[in-house]
């Protein structure tokens, strides 16, 4: 497999500060490499210079974790859908193999070659969405074929290994000397079963307890900085599992933030600590919790676009911040700050001080604080983007009670201004009401008239849904719908009119003690004022005005299965619309006789050029008069 190459003192150093093995067996297992190529922890296994358990063992207890031995690896089942979750990629270029997802917990286990990438937790945290990865540590061949035999069906690949756990031999490929390239291209995974694998925490070996003979002397080693910045390295990879560990159970924005500046304190010697977002948001907290910190403009603007961010050990003294008010009056000794930074570039400053003392972070502590920086800043980022869903959900919610689904998006996307507080707008309204409800539902059940009154409802909605209508309201056994508000469309009393017919023709497949329902339905188009309506608890959306009025009066004369609808609907509705004039009636609150006309046909929608183009007249190709 793929992988980086292994450096020579990493390895090297803790065996022979634990005593494990002398600077003779290594030279041998070095001339081994330079002749043969590959790691050196394969040849110093494959050469049985130490055991595959003794080494395992002072990797483990590096790193605080456990190991798990190759006899155990290859018994190992693992679950295809985790190991197509993590991806044949991800896990060649960490070094690593899925063995378990927790789904509960959040928490995914991996088995890793020894030494571990500095990559490995922040990858797969993105990678999968984790809030904890548990490492068990193992050697490099035996996590090759791990992969290989998993992802590559290859099963031999444990039987070329030798039983100390070294992986096989390998040509040198000139001065790279990382592990073997998988063969070919991985196979693809089973979309059957859950997550999760059959490795079970029984089958890993622990570290030695506290009090084992089995240390790293420290003072025995050549190579101390190598040492060191291998401790440095641990001990970064497990304050950023602690803070992830302690942060990511909060859910609120505000509360994870506080969670943030809370856990600072205990992972490093600050006074006082902020997060300063670029969008104005600023969280500040001292240790004490007497005063409220604020991050210096100076510090800020230094740090907001740096790499790897700020540290002074006196800032007093700085001349970096020599013109810097704030932070002369506030007396700051030492202070770091490091760039929030996302998927979209920074979004702010992680900053920490110290008031009392100078030199009080060390230029280790840095890292450690862009480490945790990169964690809260995709911590904050998620949960920004979370929030930010979840008003949408409530919104589209509660647009959708009153809106059509079109409407909620061009709403949503910010391409419709919905003037809630009122507004006036020609819209076409329409009424639909069954004809001998109450003497249908006298005779039934209570669940009855509700199941045929609700199929009732879902055809009519699907009616005027699918010609870009609105469902204002259901008013007992009637409904009322809206075009022209919120989106007016120039097609809308033609799109009304088309609804009105196709809700009659669904009310009549529907059968009720063998009759089928029988409805009446009335459209009319004019002026209407339009906006949210009713109280605090509950707001509707909905017209109000004579047309209104109108529409629902055309709906209470209507016949069985007829629809009326006036002439300024008409002449809105343009050509290929058939009617059949009645006589003018009265209609109760208007002072003027109106003709309804019953509609017969409304022919394909019309082109837009077509649109603009009104009826002749009411005694022309639009209508006939009755009985003529």
């Amino acid at each position: 497999m793929n992988a980086s190459p292994e450096s020579d003192s990493v390895i090297a150093n803790p065996l022979r500060a634990s005593g494990l093995i002398d600077s003779a067996s290594l030279d041998r297992g070095r001339a081994y490499v330079r002749e043969h190529g590959g790691l050196l922890s394969d040849a110093l296994l494959r050469m049985n210079l130490v055991k595959e358990s003794d080494f395992l063992r002072i990797f483990a207890e590096l790193y605080s974790t456990r190991f798990v031995k190759s006899d155990k690896l290859k018994t190992l089942k693992l679950d295809e859908v985790l190991l197509e979750r993590v991806g044949v990629r991800s896990a060649e270029r960490l070094r690593m193999c899925p063995i378990r997802w927790d789904a509960k917990a959040e928490e995914l286990h991996v088995v890793a070659a020894v030494p571990l990438s500095s990559n490995l937790d922040a990858e797969l945290r993105q990678t999968v969405g984790a809030k904890l990865i548990v490492v068990y540590v193992a050697t490099a061949g035996s996590v090759a074929a791990l992969i290989r035999s998993s992802y590559y069906r290859d099963e031999s690949a444990f039987a070329q290994m030798t039983s100390n756990g070294a992986g096989p031999v390998m040509p040198a490929r000139g001065n790279d000397t990382s592990d073997e390239a998988a063969p070919g291209e991985p196979t693809n995974a089973s979309a059957s079963g859950g997550p999760g694998g059959t490795a079970s925490d029984d089958e890993l070996e622990p570290a030695p307890a506290e009090g084992k003979t089995v240390m790293v002397n420290i003072n025995a080693l050549a190579d101390t900085t190598t040492i060191a910045t291998l401790r440095r390295e641990n001990a970064r990879y497990r304050v950023a599992q602690e803070f992830h560990r302690r942060v990511t159970l909060e859910r609120n924005l505000e509360a994870m933030v506080d969670r943030i500046l809370s856990v600072l304190f205990e992972l490093m010697p600050a006074e006082g600590a902020a997060i300063w977002l670029t969008t104005g948001q600023f969280a500040s907290k001292s240790k004490d919790g007497s005063k409220q910190v604020h991050v210096p403009k100076a510090v800020y603007e230094q740090a907001i676009n740096s790499e790897k961010g700020l540290l002074t050990h006196n800032a007093l003294v700085d001349e970096r911040f020599d013109r810097s008010a704030s932070v002369m009056v506030r007396g700051i000794q030492s202070c770091m700050a490091v760039p929030l930074r996302t998927r979209n570039g920074p979004v702010g400053v992680l900053y920490v001080e110290s008031i009392s003392m100078s030199a009080a972070f060390s230029d280790d502590d840095l890292p450690l604080l862009d480490t945790i920086g990169s964690q809260a800043a995709i911590l904050l980022d998620n949960a920004a983007l979370l929030a930010k869903v979840r008003q949408e959900v409530e919104r589209r919610a509660q647009l959708s009670r009153f809106l059509s689904a079109a409407a909620v998006d061009e709403v949503l996307s910010g391409r419709l201004n919905l003037k809630m507080e009122g507004a006036a707008a020609e819209v076409t309204v329409l009424f639909a009401d069954l004809r001998g409800f109450t003497t249908l539902s006298a005779a039934m059940k209570p669940e009855e008239v509700v199941r045929f009154l609700n199929e009732f409802f879902q055809g009519a909605v699907d009616a005027i849904e699918k010609h870009h209508g609105t469902v204002d309201k259901f008013i007992g056994d009637c409904v009322m719908a809206l075009w022209g508000a919120p989106l007016p469309k120039e097609d809308d009393a033609r799109n009304a009119c088309r609804a009105a017919l196709e809700l009659v023709e669904r009310a009549s497949r529907i059968k009720v003690g063998g009759r089928k329902l029988e409805v009446g339905v009335g459209v009319h188009t004019g002026p209407a004022v339009v906006g949210a309506l009713g109280s605090k608890q509950r707001m509707d959306y909905t017209a109000i005005g004579a047309t209104v009025n109108l529409s629902a009066r055309l709906c209470g004369i209507a016949r069985e299965n007829e629809v009326l609808v006036t002439s300024d609907t008409l002449m809105r509705a343009g050509p290929g619309v058939t009617t059949e004039a009645g006589e003018a009636v009265i209609l109760k609150g208007l002072d003027t006789p109106i003709v309804p006309y019953a509609l017969r046909t409304v022919s394909q929608p019309l082109q837009l050029s077509q649109l603009s183009k009104t009826a002749p007249g009411l005694g022309g190709p639009l209508s006939k008069k009755k009985g003529k």
